[in-house]
């Protein structure tokens, strides 16, 4: 029986699948996906304990009590918050909301692998806009930009790489775009930056019709599993997502978790200086072994390893997981050398590099 073809662009695309890493270990320890060192709130854990009742019923299709805590807790215009199933959704949606077969969009050589997929999927055309030593570039970004395009796509900070353009690059950027085009700067890292020459978007978001700013719950707030995220930008870029959203898109579960975590400042403010802390300490240790590595403003840095000598970054991946530890290879993004590894707990941390360094030695 012959079924339906779908759409050209959907043949030709793969299917994104995030990578976490394989080892037939069965205590793993996680280095791979960015997740919060230190697990969630306690009281986000808590907030889910009384969610056993009305299973039921359908969620609100806009939940004010979540956006009035972002709201109070960035202080925000209430008006200019969407929620969505993760950043991921709205990254979808605003591709699917702004982009036509005849469009294009630009994203960064090393960006989220979230953005050509969903630029791909919409039917546009992806352009990429080439780094500088691994950092996105405003002049690179700028010389893409034709008649045809929508939307520019920028992580800052940027996954993979941990790296970030400055604040004043950033306000060039937008300074220097048509007003037709619409920035999405996605800041799903922002909370763990504490570098006064950064910008989260917020404040362009605030002033111009077009920026768009996205964040997550997934990263310092350690509800990845619920899937939860949210986008600030003006009312008119809000109604129209609401458009292309579906009706129920984020789950009761989340919303409730999503609340408790936003309220609890002592669990944000140990995350931070977690990672600072940890950060610092691999740094150190990364230099005393002679590896290479980008630094990082996040709470995940990529470590690069000789090509041509048996500790190459695939060797190490496999070793590390026949330890138990699993760490982000990178060869989907071409940067075949570097594995990009995320800051763990505290024996989490010390295992990698005593194991790491038992590679190491072991291909001397």
């Amino acid at each position: 029986m012959d079924l339906p073809s779908p759409k050209s662009n959907i043949e030709k695309l793969h299917t994104y699948k995030p990578n976490f890493g394989k080892s037939k270990i069965d205590n793993l320890i996680r280095l791979s996906a960015n997740e919060s060192a230190l697990g969630a709130s306690l009281d986000a854990i808590n907030a889910l304990k009384f969610f056993s009742n009305d299973l039921n019923r359908y969620p609100p299709q806009v939940s004010n009590e979540l956006i009035g805590a972002i709201s109070s807790r960035y202080s925000l215009n209430k008006k200019k918050i969407i929620l969505g199933n993760g950043s991921d959704e709205l990254i979808s949606i605003l591709a699917q909301t702004f982009l036509n077969y005849n469009d294009e969009a630009i994203y960064t050589e090393f960006g989220f692998l979230q953005f050509p997929q969903a630029i791909s999927i919409a039917g546009a055309k992806g352009i990429i806009a080439n780094d500088v030593n691994h950092t996105a570039s405003v002049d690179n970004i700028l010389s893409k930009i034709s008649k045809k395009t929508k939307l520019i796509f920028l992580a800052n900070p940027n996954n993979p790489t941990g790296t970030f353009i400055p604040k004043k690059e950033v306000i060039r950027l937008h300074e220097s775009i048509p007003k037709k085009i619409l920035l999405v700067y996605d800041a799903a890292y922002s909370e763990f930056v504490v570098n006064h020459d950064y910008i989260d978007g917020s404040e362009l978001a605030d002033k111009y019709e077009n920026v768009i700013m996205l964040r997550t719950f997934s990263k310092l707030h350690g509800l990845a599993s619920l899937r939860l995220g949210w986008g600030y930008s003006s009312e008119n870029i809000i109604e129209n997502l609401m458009k292309v959203r579906g009706p129920f898109s984020v789950n009761a579960a989340a919303i409730m978790a999503g609340i408790a975590a936003l309220e609890d400042l002592n669990f944000q403010n140990k995350s931070v200086q977690h990672n600072l802390k940890w950060m610092s300490w691999f740094e150190k240790e990364l230099r005393s072994l002679n590896l290479d590595f980008k630094k990082s403003i996040t709470n995940f840095l990529l470590i690069k390893f000789p090509i041509e000598k048996k500790y190459n970054a695939e060797n190490a991946k496999n070793f590390l997981a026949s330890k138990g530890i699993l760490v982000r290879g990178m060869k989907v993004y071409g940067l075949s050398s570097y594995l990009r590894v995320s800051i763990g707990a505290d024996e989490e941390n010390i295992k990698f590099i005593n194991e790491l360094k038992t590679f190491l030695k072991k291909n001397e």
